[in-house]
This record gives C-alpha cells, sequence and structure tokens, in this order.
C-alpha cells in the first residue's frame, strides 16, 4: 500500500476513535504511527480535523500528540495552540484567509481567545485580521464575547486597542459587557467597563 494512503487511513481512524470519544485507542493509533508518521498530512487532504476534534472534547495533549506525528496545522489550529510562528507564516502568505470560519463556525480569532492565545491574537491584528468578525454558527458571537468567556482582560486590551466594538451583540442580544454581568466574569467585565468610561 502507497505510504501516503496509510498515514490517510490512520489519520481517519484517529478521527473516528476521537469522535466515539476513545481517546485511548485514539492515543495508541497515533503511538502507531511513531514520529512523522503523519507528514505531509492536514485537515485539507483529509476534510476533518482532528486536532480541532481533540481541542473540542478536551484533549489537548491529544491535539500536540497527533502535531509531534508530523500532521501539519492549519491556520485554525494554529490558532487554538497558540502556535504564533506557524499563523505568521501563513498570514504572510495567505493574509485574505485570516477572517474565515472553520467548520464549527470559529474565526481564527474567537480561536485565540477561547484558547487565551494572546501571541496568536497580536499576530492576527498585526496582519489587520477584523476583531468584529461575527461566528458563522448559531451564537453570533464576536470575539470580545469569546474573551469574555474566558474571563481573560489582557485578550480585551488587544481586541479593543485593534478596534473591537463592544456594542456588537451575540445571538441571545447580549453585548460583551452583558455577557461578562450574566457570567460573572468580573476581570473581563472591569475590562470592558474600564474601557468604554
Amino acid at each position: 500500500m502507497d505510504q501516503s494512503v496509510h498515514r490517510f487511513k490512520s489519520l481517519s481512524s484517529v478521527c473516528r476513535a476521537i469522535a466515539s470519544g476513545d481517546m485511548t485507542l485514539a492515543g495508541r493509533l497515533i503511538d502507531r504511527e511513531g514520529p512523522d508518521g503523519f507528514e505531509g498530512l492536514g485537515s485539507d487532504q483529509i476534510g476533518e480535523s482532528p486536532v480541532m476534534m481533540a481541542l473540542s472534547t478536551g484533549h489537548p495533549g491529544l491535539a500536540r500528540k497527533i502535531l509531534a506525528a508530523g500532521y501539519e496545522p492549519d491556520f485554525w489550529e494554529a490558532s487554538a495552540l497558540n502556535m504564533a510562528g506557524v499563523l505568521h507564516e501563513i498570514a504572510l502568505k495567505r493574509p485574505d484567509i485570516l477572517n474565515l470560519c472553520n467548520a464549527e463556525g470559529w474565526s481564527p480569532m474567537h480561536l485565540a481567545c477561547y484558547a487565551h492565545a494572546d501571541t496568536v491574537l497580536a499576530v492576527l491584528c498585526e496582519f489587520d485580521a477584523d476583531p468584529n468578525v461575527v461566528a458563522c454558527n448559531n451564537t453570533l458571537e464576536t470575539p470580545l464575547h469569546s474573551a469574555v468567556r474566558t474571563d481573560d482582560p489582557g485578550l480585551i486590551e488587544t481586541l479593543l486597542a485593534a478596534g473591537a466594538d463592544p456594542r456588537f451583540t451575540d445571538a441571545a442580544g447580549r453585548t460583551p459587557l452583558q455577557l461578562a454581568i450574566e457570567l460573572a466574569s468580573a476581570r473581563a467585565g472591569a475590562a470592558l467597563a474600564l474601557a468604554s468610561a
């Protein structure tokens, strides 16, 4: 069997294991491939992201293990894993894609906020990614809403400095400050209140 076909099938098996909730099996499948076992593969070849699947199920260690096996992260994955250097290289080549949403409806800015990825957020701002980009899912959140959910005032300050509008509302009609109050995100609420003073 062609080596690239084998790697593709193995990575697809990892995705199925993650989707079924069997992280032990996913880890064993990755270990079996060894270093560089997924070299040259990325979500564009397989249609789904095992890295994002691992992150969304609360398994960042598994996501990093996939990368260590040679998997090439895309700009969403780099954003969610605070891989500023990788994102910078992508942005140099394709600055036009930095506001695109992934299959789950999140832009790189949203993912950076959820990951507390301040260095990635700085790269996105450097390349003029839109700090008011609206999630392409039923939340209709802006990155400020995402930063509020993580109660991270540093991210909020970075977004506001980049031009984020704190008046934008999410699908439930909440501004970021209203969301901070609802979630009792005291640090985020204080940063937003200070900015509006």
